[in-house]
């Protein structure tokens, strides 16, 4: 086994463990302060973390990993309508619903292939590549516009950076599935004999461990992080904003922007 293979391989358990962790705080938090998008992200990172799981720890094939990808990829979805755009239902049910059709076809091609049909990987990875963008887009284009209204709001700029780093790795993380063109047909996904899908098994592994960081440091961003981006930061009244004040004060301010066009 080679020494390259076991760099991208604890690229990938590092990504799930990160995962595991970031919805475990996300779930707790969102109990806490009564907030169910935060709930539903948690949900959805711990099952991505589990389709992982089942399928390279116990060997429980594709088709158990794409379905807690769908639960994964619509929570994600959910998310972002929760939090970002609440009222504006039309255009995030939209997303939403293109969401949802791609993960049932990405299902049925899936247990299609199980079944014996052949020659439809392919197809399957060009659906997956819009699958994955959608997503990740969608947040990141949330996160950008929030941060564009935030930015010059009087509060702590960690908390602007926050969603800063949110749009920068959710639109890393949206071009994960094109390495996948390139695996070689009837090879094992990251076979350390084939460099070629030894290669897509490292930049998907890559892409997806600086994601989990980089979505997790803007989550759990660490005191001193916080008091490094701080610096200089001085205003009248210091003020600590929950994380539904937070999420209140973007909606008000995206609402305000939609009213100015």
């Amino acid at each position: 086994m080679s020494i390259l293979y076991l760099v991208f391989l604890s690229f990938l358990i590092i990504f799930v463990g990160v995962l595991i962790v970031e919805g475990i705080f996300f779930v707790i938090k969102g109990i806490n302060n009564k907030l169910i998008n935060l709930i539903i992200i948690g949900i959805g990172f711990i099952s991505l973390s589990l389709g992982f799981i089942g399928n390279f720890v116990f060997n429980l094939n594709g088709s158990f990993q794409e379905i807690f990808v769908f639960i994964s990829f619509t929570s994600t979805t959910v998310f972002t309508n929760l939090t970002f755009y609440k009222n504006r239902k039309k255009i995030g049910l939209y997303i939403l619903f293109s969401v949802i059709c791609l993960g049932l076809i990405q299902l049925i091609i899936i247990f299609a292939s199980l079944g014996g049909v052949s020659n439809i990987y392919y197809l399957r990875v060009s659906l997956d590549v819009p699958y994955t963008m959608i997503v990740f887009n969608w947040m990141a284009w949330a996160s950008y516009s929030s941060y564009k209204k935030l930015k010059n709001e009087d509060i702590q700029p960690w908390i602007k950076i926050r969603y800063k780093l949110i749009a920068i790795f959710s639109f890393i993380i949206s071009f994960n599935n094109i390495p996948e063109f390139f695996q070689p047909k009837g090879i094992t996904w990251g076979d350390p004999s084939n460099p070629i899908s030894l290669a897509v098994f490292g930049a998907m592994a890559i892409l997806a461990v600086i994601f989990s960081i980089g979505f997790g440091l803007a989550w759990l961003m660490p005191k001193w992080f916080k008091n490094r981006l701080n610096k200089g930061y001085k205003t009248i009244v210091e003020k600590d904003l929950t994380e539904q004040e937070l999420i209140t004060l973007i909606e008000k301010q995206l609402k305000e922007k939609r009213n100015n066009k």
